[in-house]
């Protein structure tokens, strides 16, 4: 509640109307007023800390996540899940780096990065250990064969030279690490193996197992060094050393306890730590003074000198058993996978300034967006070189990013059955991905001499149109793909945009000396003579779905309609105040939809030309590219990082100030310098924190999809005004006695 000192201070209604929505959601003021309140604005935030101590939630397997563990430098994660998928994620975006490593043999329980972060072994079902290459991704070595049941854990030595495996065929085996052959294996456990560890020296490997017993080994020879460890009350599942090499520790399966060795004597220690569930992993902090165990109930610390709870460190948000946890190298972060698939990252002490940052969409601005013709899936091409597919009903990135431009991505297209995505660069190619798995659809489509700035499919998906810096449109033939034999079309000047008419029989093209041309689609024939539709270049034109208007962007921040046939001006749409940089038309030709570098979208009439809605993108944000979803009832913008998704209806009732005053106290607001959401008549609604005021999610945007989000939801009959102190449930709450 500090944060809104400014809020309270000005206006104290804001105690309730600013304050309390941005308190953290685990708070205790949270928690005790939020019940009481009614009709104030609800904040639904993403990507901003918001005061809890969860930092990134990575999801992306299908199935229960059983192992994860950081690379040596912390960069990286890896996960194991019974999906039968090893992915490696990103921990500064929480991305997956690359395509999931499948070795189609069962689950995966086991992961481990190698000393020198190129590397990962895992082990699982398939009774192999599957060793893979994180810079090829690929497998590094052939499958290390000879365990006869499942691999339940696996390691590398400190020194890299070997990789250790336990299994439930009662055995420990030790490998080459280069060239992945046996060393030796290690036999004396009389049940299951459930899992091993190095020691931080490198000297050690410790075994656990279900006969109830810790067995030590010599690292690099795999003799047995001494007697099995005394301590243990029943089977347990895990064992784990501190970075310091003073403890060694073991979890129980069914009394949830927690036993602790001094490596000096390997006598247990007086402490018994007892839990509330099973223990799945454990973790010494770096510095060994804290010792977390996973289970059920989420993650506890413990002191592991006289074994008591340390509560006010414990982690709690996975929704099922928590089956792996990590630290990273600097011991600022924990990881831990979660049978509801899940890989979440904490910051495990309160206090700790979190580094990483969450999911983001693209890391420069966004130039173009494309949906699906099915609807499933956004589409997005960045001045960050890369390509983006996102789920269009979650704004989940299905894909890690498309990477294979040498430059800034221009444009998009999508195909008609969309299986493939065209991309144009300022790297002088054309580039084809297959929209499913994220992988290039044969070579870059090269020929242009200049940059790419525009690529357009047709509508049969026979032919794929770019234009380029060096004056000319190149056909494709999307099946053979190379240039269609009837050559090159030419403009006079630098080609900015391109459109097919939706029954696919023009292709139109506009230059840099603002000329729209049009050709026979399939062939080099012109259609018509060109016409002027801009002083000095169009940046954007569309068609409309009956084929006879096509709209652009104009002279003097303008949207233009003119007449295919005659090339006559019909319709000039004003308002915008800047350059106009996208225009689209509705499905159904009843609206057009423009971007502006006013930071405004508009939505007009396409035949009255009149404007019905004006869109505000957010503070400080620039939209770059628009278009209708395939049934007309969403706009999706793209810019500065994000991508936005608006209602349509919901923006054409916008101007309805009367039936729908809620929502326009919102949708119409302006944010001052002071961080205040005010009114059409100057009255305060809301203030927001500095960290929350580029990232608001205001009706009618229904998703923001990018690094940060920040939605606003109004309750129904929001109390404002005089009337604030009705959101304490109409006054009637007996705590409002204390509240006068």
């Amino acid at each position: 509640m500090a944060s809104s000192y400014t809020a309270i201070s000005k206006s104290a209604p804001h105690i309730y109307f600013s304050a309390l929505p941005f308190a953290a959601k685990s708070s205790l003021v949270y928690c005790d007023f939020a019940p009481l309140c009614a009709g104030v604005v609800s904040v639904t935030a993403s990507g901003m800390d918001h005061g809890d101590r969860l930092v990134a939630t990575l999801t992306g397997h299908d199935d229960k996540v059983n192992s994860v563990t950081y690379s040596p430098d912390g960069r990286l994660l890896a996960s194991g899940s019974n999906d039968g998928t090893v992915r490696i994620w990103d921990t500064r975006t929480g991305e997956e780096v690359m395509e999931p490593l499948r070795s189609n043999d069962g689950r995966v329980l086991s992961v481990e990065f190698a000393p020198d972060g190129q590397r990962v072994a895992s082990g699982g079902e398939g009774k192999v250990v599957h060793v893979w290459s994180i810079v090829a991704a690929l497998k590094a070595l052939s499958p290390l064969c000879g365990h006869n049941d499942w691999v339940q854990s696996v390691a590398f030595s400190k020194c890299g030279k070997f990789i250790a495996s336990g299994s439930d065929d009662k055995t420990v085996r030790l490998w080459n690490a280069k060239s992945g052959k046996k060393v030796s294996v290690m036999v004396g456990h009389t049940d299951e193996v459930n899992a091993i560890a190095f020691s931080p020296n490198g000297e050690l490997l410790a075994s656990i197992s279900k006969d109830q017993t810790v067995r030590l080994w010599q690292s690099h020879t795999g003799g047995q060094l001494g007697s099995p460890l005394s301590g243990l009350e029943d089977i347990c599942r895990c064992i784990c050393f501190s970075r310091n090499g003073k403890w060694l520790a073991a979890g129980s399966q069914l009394t949830g306890r927690v036993r602790v060795w001094d490596t000096g004597t390997f006598e247990p220690t007086p402490a018994i730590i007892g839990t509330r569930s099973s223990v799945n992993s454990l973790a010494f902090s770096p510095d060994g003074s804290t010792l977390w165990s996973a289970g059920f109930y989420g993650i506890e610390s413990w002191d592991p000198h006289t074994g008591n709870e340390l509560t006010s460190s414990s982690l709690a948000g996975h929704s099922d058993w928590v089956r792996s946890i990590a630290f990273s190298p600097n011991g600022q972060f924990l990881a831990s996978a979660s049978s509801d698939c899940t890989v979440r990252i904490w910051n495990p002490v309160d206090g700790t300034e979190g580094t990483v940052q969450r999911l983001q969409l693209h890391g420069n601005t966004v130039v173009s967006v494309g949906v699906s013709h099915d609807g499933s899936f956004i589409a997005s091409g960045s001045l960050d070189s890369s390509i983006r597919i996102c789920g269009a009903k979650t704004g989940v990135a299905t894909l890690p990013p498309l990477l294979g431009h040498k430059a800034e991505v221009f444009a998009i297209a999508i195909s008609p059955n969309s299986s493939l995505l065209a991309s144009a660069s300022a790297d002088q190619t054309v580039r084809l991905w297959n929209t499913r798995t994220g992988q290039p659809d044969g070579e870059p489509l090269q020929g242009h001499e200049g940059e790419v700035n525009a690529v357009m499919f047709s509508p049969d998906a026979r032919w794929l149109a770019s234009g380029s810096d060096d004056n000319t449109v190149r056909v494709w033939d999307v099946t053979a793909r190379q240039v269609a034999p009837f050559g090159l079309l030419s403009c006079r000047n630098m080609v900015l945009a391109l459109a097919f008419s939706l029954d696919g029989r023009l292709l139109a093209a506009s230059d840099l000396d603002g000329y729209v041309y049009f050709w026979l689609s399939g062939t080099n024939q012109s259609a018509r003579t060109p016409f002027k539709v801009h002083s000095v270049g169009a940046y954007s034109i569309c068609f409309s779905p009956r084929e006879e208007r096509i709209v652009s962007d104009g002279d003097r921040n303008t949207v233009r309609i003119w007449d295919v046939d005659s090339g006559a001006q019909i319709i000039v749409l004003e308002g915008h105040s800047a350059v106009v940089l996208s225009v689209a038309y509705s499905p159904d030709g009843r609206y057009i939809v423009s971007t502006s570098d006013d930071k405004t979208m508009r939505l007009w009439d396409a035949n009255q030309g009149s404007c019905l809605s004006i869109l505000y993108c957010g503070t400080g944000k620039l939209a770059r590219s628009a278009v209708f979803t395939p049934d007309g009832q969403s706009v999706i913008s793209g810019g500065s990082t994000t991508i936005l998704t608006w209602d349509v209806k919901m923006a054409l009732l916008l101007p309805s100030r009367v039936e729908f005053e809620t929502l326009v106290k919102l949708g119409s607001a302006v944010l001052n310098g002071e961080g205040w959401l005010v009114g059409s008549s100057g009255e305060l609604l809301l203030w927001l924190p500095a960290e929350y005021r580029a990232y608001i999610q205001i009706p009618p945007c229904t998703m923001t999809i990018g690094a940060h989000q920040v939605k606003l939801t109004l309750d129904e009959g929001s109390h404002w005004g005089n009337q604030w102190t009705e959101c304490w449930h109409n006054g009637s709450h007996p705590i409002m006695q204390h509240y006068p």
